[in-house]
């Protein structure tokens, strides 16, 4: 009948556009998740960082020498033009002291092939003898890029609630890069510590030096600092590195669009 024909052709009509319908949201599901991937994977070809391990020898003046063993990695993230999220973190262990440190920060950051600044927040956690302390510190960061070296500088605050200690400090570096792999150090830091007890000064210098391999990814390196804190035994460090790089064509490639800035943690050194 007439009324037959018309109610087949009225279903068929409705699962059509069910079909339809269906297809579109497929098609714009697939699109999505299209697009998302191609994001995901062009943040992740950009992506580069460092895995390291190092030894660390500390003579105090008038106390025992000690080793200090630990690892450390970062990684860098392209967010949007000429942002830039870098993450770090690092263990080291000092088993004659009996001190842990485990640290970690983020930096958001600007930079483009003149200079980089930007700022972060880190936190630790120094476990010494039994008792343990929690250390946040929060700061500024720049550097200046030039074709054989580069100038970088940190202001950062630090505070240990549980220990009532309280510092901050201005640190400067000097990286002169001989060729693309070989990159020579020299740093300067300075920060007044205020405690419980009252308040004095540190001061910090130090130098290093690290070689990248030909054609590898594997880097070493050595460094040696000085560190006199008021009210406090001064201390002589020497240490040597080893590093794997991903993502970084060379030492200076790391320096400019990688991990551009190191340990935002520099004020630790005042605080244990």
């Amino acid at each position: 009948s007439v009324r037959r024909l018309v109610d087949q052709r009225r279903e068929q009509s409705a699962r059509s556009y069910r079909q339809d319908k269906n297809v579109k949201k497929y098609v714009v599901t697939a699109s999505l998740m299209a697009g998302l991937s191609m994001i995901s994977g062009a943040a992740f070809a950009q992506t580069s960082g460092t895995i390291g391990a190092g030894i660390a020898h500390i003579d105090p003046d008038g106390g025992d020498n000690t080793q200090s063993y630990g690892i450390n990695g970062g990684v860098t993230i392209p967010v949007s033009g000429n942002l830039a999220v870098l993450l770090e973190g690092a263990y080291a262990t000092n088993d004659d002291a009996d001190v842990d440190t485990l640290s970690g920060a983020a930096h958001l950051i600007s930079r483009d092939a003149n200079q980089a600044f930007g700022g972060f927040v880190g936190i630790a956690n120094v476990d010494g003898g039994g008792a343990d302390a929690d250390v946040w510190s929060i700061g500024g960061e720049y550097a200046k890029f030039y074709d054989t070296y580069t100038l970088a500088g940190t202001v950062a605050y630090a505070s240990a609630d549980d220990t009532d200690v309280d510092a901050w400090g201005l640190q400067g570096e000097y990286r002169l890069f001989v060729d693309d792999n070989t990159r020579f150090d020299i740093g300067l830091g300075w920060a007044n510590i205020d405690t419980g007890f009252g308040e004095g000064d540190g001061f910090q210098i130090g130098s290093g030096v690290e070689y990248r391999f030909a054609d590898s990814p594997i880097s070493i390196g050595a460094n040696v600092s000085y560190i006199d804190v008021a009210d406090s035994n001064n201390f002589m460090v020497v240490g040597a590195t080893l590093r794997f790089d991903f993502g970084n064509v060379s030492l200076k490639a790391r320096d400019r669009t990688g991990n551009t800035f190191g340990s935002a943690n520099g004020l630790l050194s005042f605080l244990q």
